[in-house]
């Protein structure tokens, strides 16, 4: 328990201070608290609290501006301080411990934790107080300090130890109860041996006082970090009558602010350099190739489609093909590193650009070939010093090599593509700001040209990004400026030339621009989540359209208007709400048909089932769009309220001379043992049909039956209650 201590909470969260409270109470702690930093100051004066607990940003002044006021007017000088603050960079760490702060914690917090260092600030300070009130105390503190301390007499020469210096060394001080200088020196590397030698001899020599860390190996062999000071004493002649030295172990502090600078500077997933240590002191290193007349290479590599990934196998797993894919490009750029065609003449390694203090304790060197993963799904690789250009090209393409086979996952083989956009210094940029937007805007290319390719940055590339970015603000306005429409899709029943249904399709027609393709606005609306106001818009014009047709007396009785939901819009919390408010007629609803792919149903399994099945009794039937794309696995199928399969354009298309009908009959065989209705979309010709048709295939959809057409054709349509393939074609 507590004690009775008095704690004092300084924090301009009323939450954090109220839960804070409750907690720390329950230890028997007495805890006041104050939401900023002149009520916090004038709480330490009345109260003087036993330990502080200060906001490292609070709404009048700075936490490190109270923490310096209390060190300073000798109100907390002495009282433990534990910084709390909402990001945990190495300026934050380090500026608070030059204020004068005990320890430093992350938001946000962990209770239990926080009540044993809590518990071990008091401790320590207990221990503070005993040192200074008792010398009987010193030995026991300097043992649960790891600090121990020599002496040198300047009347006698007298040079002593303190008893603890036996175990810094881990030494049986009965074997070794006479330990000189001489003893100590050995125990010290010899790459350190000379700077430990000069500091004492200089300040028992020439009066001068030092403060150097240095390494130090124990008679066991183990490995230890030292803070080594040593002073000058005086009498009150000023005359000079002692010299004394402190050493201490700071090899676990040492071990935990390189675990912080590693939090710091390195991604916590993958162990590869983060975005900030990776850019800090590139420009020195492109300025410098500059003046060389050096080239240098910058690769943004991204994922295709990780998403997708993440979507049908869970984050888990998505976060496991991070890691086995950052392991295979870090192989891949060592090896690449190595090679002798990859090395320019007049190479010079550009050592560490990071400051000294961080240098010091965890050192990041700028190698020729450097790997980072900026965030997400995004990787970079420096190239440094290359020859000529064709070196990033190669080092591309075998970075593609090496990430086409395929990643086991928990017992999953996942394919995945990889586009990079290749940035030149200095041609495509000085500077490595300008240099990594010109590689992010080459690799946008390698993707819009495909993806799984790399290009290299040209400057028509800025053109296209700015006509991306003009077409998205476009998009904006397209619902309020009348610009989308509706088309429709006839579907046919293969076996009688039936008008069964239709899928409606959604158009753009750009007041300026004319007719935007849909595979340039659809996949730029669900980037910048404009698909959910699309989705609504898409949501109303479909209903607007089957109410007037019903009333209209044009909806056969079987008959079927299919939907295409996005995975973002199907994912909504509210998304029931607004199925019911906006198709509302549950009869009508038998006329319904959503179209989801197999990894948006996925995503979610369990309460995707409990919203498929909400559908199921609004009248509103399921279609698997794209089927055999995703999972195409048999569970989900008898799992879920599946009415329809629609198998890929992909194998209709490729059945003539790609073996895919093969697999087009396997689907149509089981959807028929699970009463199942297939459409095939994509049909373009007279043989597919044929076979499609022959094969018992239910529905077809395609240019060969119909494109697309405008609403008041397909109306037409709708007047006849059969319709022949021919009619549809004409």
């Amino acid at each position: 328990m507590s004690k009775g201590y008095k704690i004092l909470i300084i924090d301009d969260d009323p939450t954090l201070c109220m839960i804070a409270e409750r907690k720390l109470k329950q230890y028997g702690y007495s805890v006041l608290t104050a939401l900023t930093g002149k009520e916090g100051i004038q709480y330490a004066v009345q109260h003087s609290p036993d330990i502080l607990l200060l906001d490292y940003e609070l709404p009048d002044m700075a936490g490190i501006d109270v923490c310096r006021y209390l060190r300073k007017n000798r109100i907390g000088e002495d009282k433990p301080i534990l910084f709390i603050a909402g990001k945990e960079d190495y300026q934050s760490i380090e500026n608070a411990f030059q204020a004068g702060a005990t320890d430093f914690s992350s938001k946000p917090l962990n209770w239990s934790i926080l009540v044993y260092r809590i518990q071990y600030m008091l401790r320590a300070h207990e221990i503070n107080v005993s040192l200074i009130s008792s010398e009987a105390r010193l030995a026991k503190a300097q043992k649960i300090a790891k600090l121990t301390n020599w002496e040198y007499n300047a009347i006698d020469k007298s040079f002593k130890w303190s008893d603890t210096i036996y175990d810094l060394l881990e030494v049986n001080p009965q074997h070794e109860n006479n330990l000189q200088l001489s003893d100590f020196y050995k125990r010290v590397p010899e790459t350190d041996l000379y700077k430990v030698q000069q500091a004492i001899s200089n300040c028992i020599g020439k009066n001068s006082s030092f403060d150097l860390e240095h390494a130090l190996i124990t008679q066991a062999g183990n490995h230890r970090i030292i803070s080594h000071l040593g002073n000058v004493i005086k009498n009150d002649m000023t005359n000079i009558v002692e010299y004394i030295g402190t050493l201490q172990d700071i090899t676990e502090r040492r071990s935990t602010e390189d675990q912080v600078r590693t939090l710091a500077y390195y991604d916590s997933l993958t162990g590869l350099m983060n975005r900030e240590s990776f850019l800090t002191g590139l420009d020195a290193v492109i300025s410098s190739n500059k003046k060389y007349d050096l080239l240098s290479a910058l690769l943004f590599i991204d994922l295709d489609d990780f998403k997708r990934v993440n979507d049908t196998l869970g984050h888990e797993l998505g976060d496991l093909l991070l890691c086995e894919i950052a392991e295979r490009l870090t192989n891949c750029v060592r090896t690449a590193g190595e090679e002798k065609e990859y090395q320019p003449n007049n190479h010079r390694l550009i050592k560490n650009p990071l400051p000294d203090g961080v240098v010091r304790l965890n050192s990041i060197d700028i190698q020729r070939f450097d790997l980072a993963r900026l965030g997400g799904d995004e990787f970079t690789i420096f190239l440094a010093d290359i020859p000529n250009i064709e070196v990033a090209a190669s080092v591309s393409a075998r970075l593609l090599k090496a990430l086409e086979k395929p990643f086991s996952l928990d017992g999953y083989e996942v394919y995945v593509t990889f586009s990079i956009g290749i940035a030149i210094s200095p041609t495509d940029g000085e500077n490595i700001q300008v240099l990594l937007k010109n590689a992010d805007t080459a690799m946008y290319s390698a993707k819009s040209n495909g993806k799984n390719n790399y290009q290299f940055y040209s400057s028509d590339m800025n053109e296209k990004a700015l006509d991306r970015l003009s077409l998205e603000s476009d998009l904006r306005n397209a619902i309020a400026n009348n610009e989308l429409h509706l088309v429709y899709q006839p579907q046919i029943c293969l076996q009688t030339g039936c008008l069964v249904g239709a899928e409606a399709l959604m158009r753009w027609t750009h007041s300026e621009k004319g007719n935007i393709s849909p595979v340039e606005f659809i996949p730029l609306a669900e980037v910048t989540g404009q698909i959910l106001v699309i989705g609504d818009w898409l949501f109303e014009q479909f209903n607007k359209d089957l109410v007037r047709w019903s009333k209209q007396g044009l909806i056969p009785e079987k008959f079927k208007l299919a939907l295409n939901v996005s995975s973002l819009q199907f994912h909504q919390s509210n998304m029931m709400e607004k199925v019911e408010a906006v198709f509302s007629d549950l009869e009508l609803n038998k006329h319904i048909e959503f179209e989801l792919t197999e990894s948006v149903m996925m995503q979610n399994a369990e309460s995707n089932l409990d919203k498929l099945n909400q559908l199921a009794e609004r009248n509103i039937t399921l279609s698997i769009d794209d089927f055999g794309t995703g999972y195409s696995s048999l569970s989900y199928l008898h799992q879920f309220p599946v009415d329809t399969l629609k198998i890929d354009r992909s194998f209709i298309s490729n059945m003539e001379g790609d073996g895919q009908i093969v697999i087009v009959n396997a689907i149509l065989a089981m959807a028929k043992g699970m009463n199942i209705t297939v459409v095939a979309e994509g049909i373009e010709n007279q043989w597919q049909y044929d076979f499609l048709k022959q094969a018992g295939c239910d529905i077809g959809q395609g240019y060969f039956i119909s494109k697309p057409i405008m609403i008041d054709t397909f109306e037409e349509l709708l007047q006849n209650e059969k319709v022949s393939k021919g009619s549809l074609l004409s």
